[in-house]
């Protein structure tokens, strides 16, 4: 199966999961929906729980990719963590993979238990990602006084993540403008105004 079309079988799998629940949603479905036979489906997918990991794992993937090529472009720690969460919150924005972001909060339950701890081990390696970008800027005394980084990790990657629970499409704002909102919310919280700067071209990533 290619890359794109994976894709896109995934997607539509992330989104009747989403709407149906995991246990809701029925092979049928997620086949009529990415445009497969039920056979079809079954070729690539021996069960509702390996796509479900699938799904899961396509959507880390997104995350990291997205995320290490925000981070590239970054001049410093101040910028890396900007990178860091922008990224995140750009995606769950980002209507086409909002299902994903959502899924990986409110379906770990589902995995089986070697599944869920690939994918649990993986959300502690982003957040250790946070953390470390945390730490860094309070060696160099930009942190907020008083803040602890690995708290503070915990806090910043559910405040973005909690945008898949409540962020819609269509609404008063566009999702890049949500983007940028919540991302200099986050930065606030852990960044004192000094240090805190917007970028150059006024958007969060």
């Amino acid at each position: 199966m290619g890359d794109n079309r994976r894709g896109v079988i995934l997607r539509r799998a992330a989104r009747v999961f989403l709407e149906r629940g995991y246990d809701g949603a029925s092979m049928d479905e997620i086949a009529r929906e990415a445009g497969l036979t039920k056979p079809g489906l079954y070729y690539h997918f021996a069960s509702k729980t390996e796509l479900l990991f699938a799904v899961m794992t396509f959507a880390m993937d997104e995350l990291e990719r997205e995320t290490f090529a925000a981070m590239a472009t970054a001049s410093d720690p101040l910028e890396k963590l900007r990178a860091i969460l922008h990224t995140h919150a750009w995606l769950i924005t980002r209507e086409k993979d909002r299902a994903f972001t959502l899924l990986i909060t409110t379906e770990l339950g589902s995995l089986d238990p070697e599944d869920r701890r690939v994918v649990v081990q993986r959300l502690r390696s982003y957040r250790t990602l946070i953390q470390a970008t945390l730490e860094q800027l309070a060696g160099e005394g930009i942190l907020r006084p008083g803040t602890d980084p690995d708290v503070a990790a915990h806090t910043l990657m559910g405040m973005i993540a909690w945008l898949s629970f409540w962020y819609r499409a269509g609404g008063r704002l566009d999702g890049p403008a949500i983007a940028d909102m919540v991302t200099e919310m986050a930065m606030a919280s852990v960044i004192p105004g000094p240090w805190r700067r917007p970028p150059a071209d006024g958007s969060g990533g």
